[in-house]
């Protein structure tokens, strides 16, 4: 079993977790161990969609880690909570006298690239700590600001003190912090009431299986999409006859491509890994996935 799997998270429950709660119950149905794994988390409180990745796909996960996602977010205003999120202490409560009008233009303001700073409750690593370690004991993580990009930002609800908006952003965005400092614009602070992750790049939740339905199956072929359907933000290259045995001797050649990461086929059209093609048009084996 090889490929990717497309679950909706449901809140409550970490990413790790689910992780686990799904590996249990592929080794109850096919009776061995069964490699999986994750490709970008979710807060404990957030619903949504997870690759989650089995058996020879678990060497992939670097290239859906970086992927543009889209979020559907809710906020209260005038309370502000250790965590940015519902499921942390208030620390801080503002009366909000905000007009609609002003919030409005406040939120769409977002539509940018900046320098984006992570909540202190976050798995961000500093000097070998995550930064929800250092939070939880109350030391105040020293965190760094990272570039991030707001591709579109869309006012789906504004009922006062919530509002609801959807945000397609660059990996590695933090929507928890973007809904905080639109509070801290209209001056009396916001928190996360609500998250749901929606896309990873063209995935959709709306493909995606609850986790409990997908925990009640016992079927899970038709749910699984394998590995050579599972990369189609990637370009394809299909090698000659010849080319495809040297690319899985991990051997160097030129091809008529440009520089960027490609999906490899052989010339009967089988998948057989990843390469990386430079500025000199030269391919370089990055994964190999010989035929069985």
């Amino acid at each position: 079993m090889d490929g990717i799997f497309l679950i909706d998270k449901p809140a409550g429950i970490t990413s790790n977790n689910l992780v686990q709660k799904i590996k249990k119950h592929l080794k109850n149905i096919y009776n061995t161990d069964i490699k999986i794994g994750h490709t970008g988390t979710l807060d404990f409180f957030a619903t949504g969609l997870m690759i989650i990745t089995v058996g020879k796909a678990t060497r992939l996960t670097e290239y859906y880690q970086g992927l543009d996602k889209e979020y559907i977010a809710t906020g209260e205003l005038g309370k502000i909570t250790d965590t940015y999120d519902i499921n942390g202490k208030v620390i801080k409560e503002r009366e909000c006298n905000i007009s609609e009008e002003k919030l409005r233009e406040i939120i769409l303001s977002f539509q940018k690239e900046y320098l984006q700073y992570p909540p202190p409750y976050s798995a961000k690593r500093i000097k070998g700590k995550r930064a929800y370690q250092l939070a939880k004991k109350g030391i105040q993580p020293e965190l760094k600001p990272k570039k991030v990009k707001i591709y579109s930002i869309e006012i789906l609800d504004i009922s006062l003190p919530f509002f609801t908006v959807k945000i397609y952003c660059s990996s590695g965005t933090y929507i928890r912090s973007i809904i905080k400092e639109i509070g801290d614009l209209a001056g009396c602070g916001a928190y996360t009431k609500e998250l749901r992750r929606t896309k990873i790049d063209s995935f959709s939740v709306e493909d995606a299986l609850p986790l409990n339905e997908f925990l009640q199956k016992t079927d899970l072929q038709n749910a699984l999409i394998p590995i050579e359907n599972a990369l189609p933000f990637m370009e394809k290259i299909q090698l000659d006859e010849g080319f495809d045995k040297r690319f899985l001797h991990g051997q160097r050649f030129r091809v008529p491509a440009q520089k960027g990461i490609y999906r490899i086929y052989d010339h009967t059209g089988k998948f057989i890994g990843i390469g990386k093609v430079d500025e000199n048009r030269i391919l370089h084996p990055q994964k190999v996935f010989p035929p069985e």
